[in-house]
């Protein structure tokens, strides 16, 4: 029997043969299977099959061999319903792997008894074969479905750039149809001619199989431009050969306009369309660090219109607004092209003057403000004439940097205005205007300081009655403490923090410690009739400092009766409106009013009607020498009749001796002050003092 079988079974046959009986032994095994199963022929032959192998499948091979064995039946074991029947390895990318198979049981016949031959085949590659190209089929499904529904607008061309396929985006962005674009060069789609350089540049860099990556302005069908960004790439084959070519475009134009909006805005001002003070700076930077080589001279001028407050003030700020943009209209008619004017701040205004000397740009200057004093400004039935304050700085080689160029012109400008305004300064090293201007930077940085760390102080000089023996009022005065603790005079800081706009910072500081002394000694102050004290023009306009001070008055924490508020007359009439309602509210509480050095301005008289104070402090320059000047004594008698007249008292500065107290008390003068009547003090000291009276 083994005979026969072995002329049965061919051990070079290339798929596997088993011959099992009906009870399930192995009879016989060919090489090819004793070499996949990777067992010995002697441990297989005479071993029940399901000794040899686990068998996921043992019922349906039961049942194979019984249909073998038993009616002679024939069964085919598929690899789809029953894969990897037996544990069979195969190479595969050079590694033993599991060996996908199909197994076919046929009946044979010896010596009259029937036998199950199984015979299996390797379908290993096959059916990677069958997976690659269901895997493949899937991803180019994928694919078409990721190109067709792509967010990019997607374009396939041959290896001469002749369109064989675009996507449905690529309709939408360019308005042509796949029946405008199939058979065409890609390029020649919606083409510009100043792309023509660019395309050449693309076509070159694709040859040598590098992809080109960019942003290029095209025409849509019916000749409208939109801007994309743009990716070429070829498609290259295992032989190194370009086959296609993808290009993948994403539709930017709205993006670009609001970038072109958005920078546009970033470097422009709102109202008048000129540069603004960021760009011009930029500008101004790369114009001094390119001159530093080289011996070119560039002018930069800082303009300033003035009493631009005044107009905002009486007409408001939509006034104001129109203001600007018609004098930026003004200038810019009136710039070369090669000059940069710029909006810098609220009213001023910066230009640089390229390739120009300090002769030519005075000249310039001249000129503007010759062209701000002709025009005028017409709001309803207000009609301004304005004028203009211009700081001139040259630039050179020797600049620094653009900070420093800067600073000059803010100088040159401050010095414009403290001249008389409408005029222009140029600045220079050696300038005395500059140097107090330095000096009262100076001065600022230490107001600033001291305000931060309380390093201020209370002083008290006494207002003397010259008629009566009524009580006597002090007005608050103000010293600076340095860091060595001494003492510095007002006259040293005070006209840098009206210059540098701090006067209403420390008008607050003087009015919250003030309050604060009167609420500690409220019982030791009845022999003092009220406590004066100043305020500067920007604490006219401060809504919230008058609220704070009816706050103090309200919480019954100070006496209204003891509080009096000295204005000076140039801060009133410039501040009319707010003047007014500040003396009406604290009027309201018993607050008393005091119009300081009155008789300095020009419309003195003209204002008192609209002012209703309870004093009139006549000013120190016509005391001090009215002995000797008959002037002054008749202008010191005029301020106090018409005073008098209005039912205001009258109070005399600068009385420095005996013989002007004398004859202050003649003229009828109601209060006198000064360093012949009491120094100033500690205010401290004031609570236990005693002043000689009349």
């Amino acid at each position: 029997m083994q005979k026969l079988l072995s002329d049965i079974v061919f051990d070079n046959t290339n798929c596997g043969l088993l011959v099992i009986d009906g009870s399930g032994s192995i009879i016989d095994v060919n090489q090819w299977f004793v070499k996949h199963s990777k067992k010995d022929e002697s441990s297989l032959i005479g071993t029940n099959l399901f000794d040899c192998f686990e068998l996921n499948n043992e019922i349906t091979i039961k049942r194979a061999i019984e249909h073998a064995t038993s009616y002679g039946m024939s069964s085919i074991l598929s690899s789809a319903l029953h894969p990897r029947l037996f544990p069979l390895y195969t190479k595969s990318h050079k590694k033993d792997t599991l060996m996908e198979q199909t197994c076919y049981v046929k009946s044979v016949s010896f010596d009259n008894r029937r036998y199950a031959l199984f015979q299996v085949q390797d379908v290993t590659d096959s059916v990677n074969r069958e997976k690659l190209l269901r895997n493949r089929t899937q991803e180019l499904s994928i694919f078409s479905l990721a190109v067709r529904h792509s967010p990019s607008a997607v374009v396939i061309t041959d290896a001469l750039g002749i369109i064989e396929y675009v996507n449905p985006k690529f309709s939408e962005i360019t308005d042509f149809e796949s029946y405008d674009c199939i058979g065409r060069p890609y390029f020649s789609l919606g083409r510009l001619s100043s792309n023509e350089s660019i395309e050449e540049n693309i076509w070159r860099m694709l040859e040598q199989h590098r992809e080109w990556v960019g942003e290029r302005c095209n025409l849509k069908k019916g000749g409208e431009k939109y801007w994309a960004n743009e990716h070429i790439y070829p498609l290259i084959d295992r032989n190194n050969v370009i086959t296609h070519y993808v290009a993948m475009q994403d539709d930017v134009t709205q993006f670009r306009n609001m970038s072109r909006k958005f920078s546009y805005q970033a470097a422009h001002d709102s109202l008048t369309g000129l540069i603004n003070r960021q760009e011009f700076e930029s500008i101004l930077r790369t114009t001094v660090e390119d001159n530093e080589q080289g011996d070119e001279t560039h002018v930069l001028c800082f303009i300033d219109i003035d009493q631009f407050k005044l107009i905002n003030d009486t007409c408001g700020h939509v006034a104001g607004d129109e203001l600007l943009r018609q004098i930026s209209v003004l200038f810019n008619r009136h710039c070369a092209s090669s000059d940069t004017l710029a909006r810098i701040g609220g009213d001023e205004f910066a230009l640089l003057l390229i390739a120009t000397d300090v002769s030519q740009a005075k000249l310039i200057c001249e000129m503007l403000i010759k062209l701000v004093e002709d025009f005028r400004f017409r709001w309803n039935e207000h009609v301004f004439k304005l004028g203009i304050s211009i700081g001139v700085t040259e630039i050179t080689r020797h600049h620094n940097n653009y900070v420093e160029a800067l600073k000059q012109v803010d100088s040159a400008c401050y010095a414009a205005k403290e001249a008389g305004r409408n005029r222009y300064h140029v600045y220079q090293e050696d300038d005395k205007v500059l140097a107090q201007r330095k000096d009262d930077t100076y001065w600022a940085t230490k107001i600033n300081g001291a305000l931060e760390n309380d390093r201020l102080a209370l002083f008290a000089q006494p207002i003397v009655p010259l008629q009566t023996h009524d009580k006597i009022s002090y007005e608050i005065l103000v010293r600076m403490i340095d860091e060595s603790g001494n003492l510095i005079p007002p006259g040293l800081f005070l006209p840098a923090a009206e210059r540098f706009d701090l006067s209403h910072r420390i008008d607050k500081w003087v009015i919250d410690n003030t309050l604060a002394w009167l609420c500690q000694h409220h019982d030791d102050i009845n022999h003092i009739d009220h406590i004066s004290i100043n305020l500067s023009g920007l604490s006219l306009s401060n809504e919230m400092l008058l609220q704070h001070i009816i706050s103090a008055i309200k919480a019954n924490k100070v006496e209204a009766s003891k509080l009096s508020f000295e204005i000076t007359e140039t801060a009133a009439i410039a501040n009319l409106t707010h003047a007014k309602l500040f003396i009406s509210a604290l009027n309201a509480y018993g607050c008393k009013f005091a119009l300081d050095d009155f008789g300095s301005g020009l419309s003195s008289f003209a204002y008192l009607k609209n002012l209703k104070v309870d004093m009139l402090k006549i000013d120190g320059m016509f005391i001090k020498d009215m002995l000797e000047d008959p002037i002054d004594e008749a202008m010191v008698k005029s301020i106090n009749d018409v005073g008098q007249v209005m039912g205001m008292e009258t109070i005399a500065e600068f009385v420095e001796n005996d013989d002007i107290r004398k004859r202050l008390e003649e003229m009828g003068i109601n209060y006198g002050q000064g360093y012949g009547l009491g120094k100033p003090v500690p205010i401290d000291e004031i609570i236990h003092s005693t002043v000689e009276l009349a």
